[in-house]
């Protein structure tokens, strides 16, 4: 008797049980790869020969022995006008190298997901699957057990640490210098070993000149405000105090005799017929003289 508890309900099947067959198969799928490789990706670009430094699984592969397959089915007994009868659902039909490759998950494997049989079954997708893995839990370790032994499964891990920390450089790398990953992998190989020297340089001080000229971007524009408001003028009571003698170089006096002109339209008398803007041209005949315009 199959005692399954789905949220907080005990269900009783008696006459309800799984059975897993072992099937042999004659073919097997291809085993990892051996290892991890460099080569080398060219091209040209404004008249430049370009180089990057991809990765790729290696050709060669882990053979395989071959291995059973593992049909899943449900077995139901019941009674039909007083007869004992007896009814087979097919759930579905997992590899072993499937298990370590893909998913032990059944569900993976029926179109329209283990729900859909389980409702063919008048069960719960939860009580479905409890009911298989009474069964199929312990071939999923048993597999896994074995093919942690083997040197396949240790080539596996390898291959999976080094593209691990190969991303992990790449993202370091792009963070730091602002750069894509293709400009690391033009740079650096999958192993972290230094390949162009000259092209990292150029990333390098491609960086510094970018930082430089942020900084001064920023110094020129704080100086700019500095020298705009110094010669402008404290507002007081009195009006505006500045200075009788202009700082600006030619360049500035004619982008501000470009302000002067637009203000100067805005603002003029004849622009606003129903306004008095007589204060306002006083100002803006004061930044005129203090600018040096």
């Amino acid at each position: 008797m199959v005692i399954i508890k789905y949220n907080a309900v005990t269900t009783e099947r008696e006459n309800m049980f799984c059975v897993i067959q072992e099937i042999e198969t004659k073919t097997v799928l291809a085993g990892e790869p051996k290892g991890i490789e460099v080569y080398e990706s060219r091209w040209t670009a404004d008249g430049k020969e370009c180089c990057s430094y991809e990765y790729r699984n290696s050709a060669e592969r882990f053979e395989r022995p071959i291995r059973k397959s593992y049909r899943i089915s449900i077995h139901e007994s019941y009674r039909e006008n007083g007869k004992v009868k007896k009814k087979q659902t097919v759930i579905c039909t997992i590899g072993y190298y499937e298990v370590v490759d893909w998913s032990d998950w059944p569900g993976e494997y029926v179109v329209g997901g283990l729900a859909s049989k389980a409702d063919a079954l008048g069960l719960e997708e939860s009580e479905l699957a409890d009911l298989i893995y009474t069964k199929w839990q312990a071939i999923v370790d048993r597999i896994w057990e074995e093919y942690k032994r083997t040197e396949e499964y240790a080539a596996r891990q390898e291959n999976c640490r080094i593209i691990r920390e190969h991303n992990e450089r790449v993202n370091e790398f792009t963070e730091k210098y602002g750069v894509t990953r293709s400009e690391y992998n033009r740079c650096y190989d999958v192993f972290g070993k230094l390949r162009n020297p000259e092209y990292l340089k150029k990333i390098k001080a491609d960086f510094k000149a970018r930082k430089e000229y942020e900084r001064r971007s920023r110094e020129e524009s704080r100086g700019y405000y500095e020298k705009f408001y110094g010669n402008y003028g404290g507002y007081n009571s009195g009006g505006y105090c500045g200075n009788s003698v202009s700082n600006y170089n030619e360049a500035d006096k004619a982008m501000l005799k470009k302000f002067y002109r637009t203000l100067s339209k805005a603002f003029h008398p004849d622009s606003n017929p129903d306004k008095d803007t007589s204060e306002e041209m006083k100002m803006l005949n004061r930044l005129k003289s203090d600018w040096g315009v």
